[in-house]
Order: C-alpha cells, then structure tokens, then sequence
C-alpha cells in the first residue's frame, strides 16, 4: 500500500507539471477579477495556477437520536442522553498549475455524551444506601494534519472534469486519553446517599499515519452541475493507545492506565450532488451523503475484538453565497436518512471561504 501511495503521488506531480507546462506555452494574459467571480457551473475541480485559498468553518450538530445495529431509529432525549457537537476547521489550498493543487487541514472537536443516570440500591442488615451514578465522557482536542495533492484532466473545463487526490494524516493530535476526574459526594439531605460523578476525558486524533484517496467528477450543462466524489480511508499501520480504568476505596478514586492494541477501520465517503446556478453569485445544491466504516479490531484484555461496522445516510440542502470577489460562504444542513450503529444528528455547517491571488497583479 505504500509503494502504491508514493507511486501515485509522483505520477501525479510529474504528469500535472508537465501538462500544465504544456498547456501554458502561449497562455493569454489572465485577469485575477475574473478568475475570482467565476461562478462554481464554470469552475474545475481544482483552483487556478498562482490561486491560494483560505477556509475555515464552523459545525454545530444535536445529537438527540442514533441508529442501532439493527438499523432502528433511537431516541436520545428520552433517556436524557442527547448532546451537541462542536466542530472546527482549517483548510489551506493553493494551485501550483492549473491542473494540480497542494493543500493541508486540521481540525478541532468538541462534544459530551452522556449515559443514562443509573440508581442503585444496597441493603444489608443495617444499613440501605442509595447510590445514583452519573457518567460523561467528553470528547475535545485539536485533530490530526492531512496533507493532499489534487490532480485534475489536463484540460480546459467546458463541461466535463475528473479529478484524483491523494493524502496523509499525520498523528500530530495528542490523542491519548487524560486520566478521569470522577468525584463522589455525599447527599445532605438524605442519610446514606450518595452521588457518583463518572467523567472520562477523551481527545482527538487517529493516534497513527492514515492515507487518504479520493477521485471526483464533474458534468456541467447550462445552469444544472452533477458531481460525484469517492473517499476511502486506511490505516498505515496498528496502533496502541491507553485505557484508564478506576477504583474506589473509603469514598476515594484511584487510577491506573493500562496499554492496548487497535487497528483503525477503513471509512469510505460517497456523495452525489446536484447544483442549480442561479445567478453568477448564488448556487444552490441538493447533495447525497453515504459513509461506511469496516474492517478493523480493538484489543480487550488481551483478545482483538473485530470494530462494528458502521453507516449513515445524510440529505444535505446547501448553498454557496459569493460576497465579494474573495469571500464566499458556504452553509449546509444535514438530515440522517438511515443508518448503523452510529449517532444520527441534524447539524448545520458554515464554512467561509478567501480567495487571492498573491502573485498576479
């Protein structure tokens, strides 16, 4: 899988710089206002030569229903377990050629789900106490850097474009889990009541090197855009993380981490999206969002246990607002259709985008 990787990689740098050379000998003089404004119907899968873009954006999710492993829609606010998501990102773009982009993101997550209160009752001879256990596990942190290389057809886009991308995670986040701060405290209302408070500290990040490969597609014809785009995701390599586990004695917790083993599932993204350019500032787009994750294991008390597999189905209206010539915003939202053992939130994304060309004048 390696020598695959850095074989595409420099197929893809050698056929992009010798293309664009190519295309480029005798190259019209370009206007940067006009390169900005060029509505997203007539625009390639990748930016221009010389272009650098800045993104950034912004995603709040409800977390208040899931799909089990039979496929069934759960509800979270009964049980008193939904939550909010957080999500943050960074992304910088910029094309070497017209047909050949670099770029690098990262990210920063943020979000607590909680478990169903528990109450539990001990009686012996003399004594009943009354224990009620509260338990969050938060997840927060920033997450791992990717690195990217887009290709695109070495061709002026008219109609049609293809592209393919190819990228690296690299373990940057600190993702090992910080020790719990579980508490316990006594009631002052009731004799013999008690109040466990369970918070386990969990970051962000793969935790080893995952690559990543993508390809899309573009069809234009007037007004209406089709594109597709394919991800999949996969491990380098294992990895070992650590678990935290407690105990507690006289009313006071100790905790000791103890090291295991794990392989990262392999995710795959599909979407399909259709785009209607109203204006030359305005597209509107209806976009079909399908994940999966299989394969992979985790390492319990000694025994690789196989990773469940999982999947959803998102509906996501969005559009794209063009501001001025260099700010656009972007803002999606996100339905759950169906799905398997995995959250199914509504969420709402809102990513601005700044474009120049720092070298054109």
């Amino acid at each position: 899988m390696k020598n695959i990787y850095c074989i595409t990689l420099a197929i893809l740098f050698s056929v992009g710089s010798v293309s664009d050379l190519k295309s480029q000998s005798g190259e019209p003089s370009r206007d940067k206002f006009v390169l900005l404004t060029m509505p997203y119907n007539k625009r390639p899968l990748t930016l221009f030569r010389g272009q650098l873009q800045g993104n950034t954006g912004y995603k709040f999710a409800v977390r208040s229903q899931s799909f089990n492993s039979g496929g069934d829609l759960i509800s979270l606010k009964n049980n008193g377990t939904g939550s909010v998501y957080h999500y943050y990102f960074v992304r910088l773009r910029y094309g070497l050629t017209n047909f050949l982009e670099i770029g690098v993101e990262t990210d920063f997550l943020r979000r607590g789900i909680r478990d169903a209160t528990v109450s539990v009752v001990s009686t012996t001879l003399t004594t009943t106490e009354n224990v009620t256990i509260n338990k969050l596990t938060e997840s927060k942190g920033m997450g791992d850097i990717v690195l990217y290389t887009t290709l695109r057809l070495p061709v002026e886009f008219r109609w049609f474009d293809f592209g393919l991308r190819g990228g690296l995670f690299i373990p940057s986040a600190k993702y090992e889990p910080q020790r719990p701060t579980n508490t316990m405290t006594t009631s002052i209302t009731a004799v013999n009541s008690y109040t466990i408070d369970l918070r386990y500290n969990l970051r962000n990040g793969y935790g080893v090197p995952v690559y990543m490969i993508a390809a899309a597609s573009k069809l234009s014809y007037q007004k209406i855009t089709a594109e597709a785009e394919w991800t999949m995701r996969t491990p380098v390599k294992e990895g070992k993380n650590i678990n935290w586990e407690e105990s507690l004695s006289e009313k006071v917790f100790s905790y000791y981490d103890k090291s295991y083993s794990f392989l990262l599932s392999n995710t795959y993204t599909l979407d399909i999206s259709m785009h209607y350019q109203a204006t030359g500032w305005f597209n509107f787009y209806l976009n079909g969002s399908f994940f999966k994750s299989k394969g992979g294991w985790t390492e319990y008390w000694g025994n690789k246990y196989k990773n469940p597999e999982k999947s959803l189905i998102n509906l996501e209206p969005g559009f794209e607002l063009q501001v001025s010539p260099s700010l656009t915003v972007y803002q999606v939202a996100g339905f759950p259709l169906k799905g398997k053992n995995c959250d199914a939130p509504f969420y709402l994304f809102t990513t601005i985008s700044y474009n120049l060309f720092p070298f054109l004048r």
